[in-house]
Order: structure tokens, then sequence, then C-alpha cells
């Protein structure tokens, strides 16, 4: 190589370097752009909720199941079905086990039954006994809001519990509405607390906050320009001509210093 060429940018193929960057940097910005995604999703779900959170409740007859009922603000006025009550398993809360407490609520007005998520009752960590939930049999008027889930839960085995009260490990409205031989409301209504009847609120908007969703993917593009530094170190002579001008920036030093001595 002659000195004129080793001081031009040249490129040296590296196949190795080249099929790493091939495999690696399309994932690496899939995963940083899926962030961007999450994090948006979370501030329009945010969005939503502190909309409708500014709503008058709504009687919950009134409302189409088939409209966007997320986090909509309901009042219901009914008895607690106390004898049905449902325990959603594997809730964690301050880091205290536990279970969601749903019991079927029957409307005054027409019958209708909804399953009313009371919140977190801390239980048993042996799993010996369940936690005692006391009836209540005057009628009442409760304030909450509709919860939709986001997606199907995932569960690692079918419930297969039966009698009452029953631990559950996933909601699944249709299957209880089928086996206690009522019309369910389609989504569970999450009530305030505190209030009569409620225990402790321990749901969350989102999981996890916008901002945290941007940092990560902030640190999957780091990584993608760092990737990318690396292919061009590895298939060019780039560092080996900032090496040269280093070296001769550091002559160039020594010898205006030796002039001025």
């Amino acid at each position: 190589m002659s000195e004129s060429s080793a001081r031009k940018l040249q490129f040296i193929p590296n196949w190795r370097a080249s099929v790493l960057a091939v495999v690696l940097l399309p994932l690496l910005l899939t995963l940083g752009n899926w962030q961007l995604e999450r994090a948006e999703e979370k501030r329009q779900l945010q969005q939503l909720f502190d909309e409708r959170q500014a709503r008058e409740p709504a009687a919950i007859e009134g409302l189409s199941p088939t409209a966007d009922l997320r986090y909509q603000p309901v009042k219901l006025r009914g008895r607690f079905v106390n004898e049905k009550n449902l325990l959603l398993d594997n809730r964690i809360y301050q880091r205290r086990f536990g279970y969601e407490i749903i019991t079927p609520f029957q409307l005054s007005s027409n019958g209708l039954w909804v399953l009313v998520n009371r919140g977190f009752l801390a239980g048993d960590i042996s799993r010996r006994n369940l936690p005692s939930i006391d009836a209540i049999t005057e009628e009442l008027e409760l304030i909450g809001e509709v919860h939709v889930p986001h997606g199907d839960m995932m569960t690692l085995a079918e419930d297969t519990a039966s009698g009452w009260p029953r631990v559950i490990q996933v909601l699944a409205i249709e299957k209880i509405a089928k086996e206690l031989g009522k019309e369910l409301f389609p989504y569970t209504v999450r009530i305030k607390s505190p209030t009569q009847g409620s225990f402790e609120a321990n749901w969350m908007v989102v999981n996890l906050q916008p901002e945290k969703h941007t940092g990560y993917a902030v640190q999957w593009f780091a990584m993608s320009a760092a990737l990318v530094m690396i292919i061009l170190l590895a298939n060019t002579n780039i560092w080996q001509l900032l090496l040269k001008t280093d070296k001769k920036q550091t002559e160039k030093k020594t010898t205006d210093h030796s002039n001025e001595i």
C-alpha cells in the first residue's frame, strides 16, 4: 500500500463484522422503535384516563357494551351477591400477597349483574386460609370506573376451581355468566376507595410510565450507534487514519515547543 493510499479512507471488508451488523442492527432499531410506540400508547392511555375521569359518572344501565368504555366513570345502585365472591389470585401490593376481591352486584333497576372489583385484600401467604369477607346486605350506591382489559391475560393452567368463595387465576366473564346462569355486564367495574364495600385500590392506569419506555428506546438506539461505529472501524482504515492524525499533531506540538526553547 502506497503512502498516499494509506492517507485515504479505504473500505476493507470484514465479513464477520458485516454479518453481525446485518443480524443485530435491524433488531436493535426495531426494539428502539417498539419502545417509542409503547411510550406513545401509554401517553394516550393516560390522556384518555384523565379525560374520562373529568366526566360525571353515568348510570351503568344506559351504557352500550359496544361503545368505548375504557375508564368510563359509572354509578350503580343495588346489592352485593355476597355468596358468590371471586378472589383473583397472585396479586402483590406494597410487598404483600393477596387477592383482588370481585363480587357480583345486582342492579336494583333491571336486575343486571355487574362484577365489581372491590380492590386488594391481603391473604395468607401459606395459602392455608382465605381472607374473611364481611357480607353487606343493604342496598348501596357505588361509584367506580369501567375496566376494559388491554389484552388476554396469560395463565399457566386453566381454572378448575369450584364452589364459593372461589380463587381464580384469570377473570373469564363469559364463563362465569354461563355458570351462574345470569346475564353479566361484559366488563368489571372498579369501585372507588374508600367507600362501603371497598378494600385497597391497587390498580394503576399504566404499569410503566412513558418516560421509562423512552429511556429504554434511547438505550437501544445508543447500542445501534455503537454497533455502527464498530462496523466502520472493522471495515475501514479510519482507526489508522485517526492514529496518524493524532501522531502528526503530537509531533507538531513537540517541534513548536523545541523551536520556542
